[in-house]
């Protein structure tokens, strides 16, 4: 599987809203509902999907939505704004079932790219029927032990090729960026003592510093403007600028780096 990130917009609406949910053909992808968020009719504002640690600046993703909010609802202000991160199998249809051939104990419902309704009513329904030795006609197209060897072993393929280069990538890059001119609410990287840094600059112009190298496996995180985290690019833990772990596989925090080192 391979983690995604998704983001959400929500503004106050200044005609009442038809109803409904909707999600359009055509790319990028947009989602549109309703909500009432503390006594408010809101509208909420969906989609830009990417790879975690991955593409352009994350804030750029919550622009793109706020753009299409105000362009075609003439909605004025954005009141809030939040991600939403799942993982991705590689057919794109969830793992429910038995965790593997040998071990009938440990079940598992994972890779629901983000439609967690429809597929956790469906993940019920097929673990209730396992349990209870009910025969389920979908148990075999959603059992995570299935294995298809044309496509799957090239999107494996796939995948592992751009772990590894991002994992390179974040090894070699040069990084001898300025900590003096950093604005505040922002991060940068930086090269101190030789180790590559993450540097954020909070509101009140406090430093904080923590050792990029992924606690999982290596790899060397990314700064998530939108959201204010460290993310990895290549298993999608994600991290908070001071280094607590906010979203596995990794269980460690990042190494805090003092600020007069």
């Amino acid at each position: 599987m391979y983690p995604e990130r998704s983001y959400l917009v929500a503004g106050k609406q200044n005609e009442k809203f038809a109803g409904g949910m909707y999600i359009n053909a055509e790319s990028p992808t947009r989602s549109i509902r309703s909500a009432n968020i503390d006594g408010k009719d809101m509208l909420l504002f969906g989609g830009e999907n990417h790879k975690t640690g991955q593409g352009k600046s994350t804030m750029s993703h919550y622009e793109a939505l706020q753009k299409f909010a105000k362009e075609f609802f003439e909605i004025e202000e954005i009141d809030y704004r939040w991600s939403a991160q799942d993982l991705t199998t590689l057919d794109k249809v969830p793992y429910i079932g038995p965790a593997t051939k040998d071990n009938k104990t440990y079940l598992t419902a994972t890779g629901f790219r983000k439609w967690g309704m429809t597929n956790g009513t469906i993940a019920g329904k097929i673990l209730t029927d396992y349990i209870t030795g009910t025969e389920n006609p979908y148990f075999d197209l959603f059992t995570p032990s299935r294995f298809h060897a044309d496509p799957a072993v090239k999107k494996f393929m796939e995948i592992n090729a751009d772990v590894a280069k991002h994992m390179i990538k974040g090894k070699l890059e040069f990084t001898q960026n300025n900590i003096d001119k950093l604005e505040r609410d922002d991060a940068t990287l930086a090269r101190i003592d030789g180790k590559r840094v993450g540097v954020y600059k909070d509101k009140d112009e406090a430093i904080h510093m923590v050792d990029t190298t992924c606690t999982h496996l290596g790899c060397e995180v990314k700064w998530n403007s939108g959201d204010r985290t460290w993310d990895c690019p290549c298993h999608g833990s994600r991290f908070s600028y001071t280094g607590e772990v906010m979203e596995g596989p990794a269980k460690k925090p990042l190494k805090r780096i003092r600020a007069n080192n």
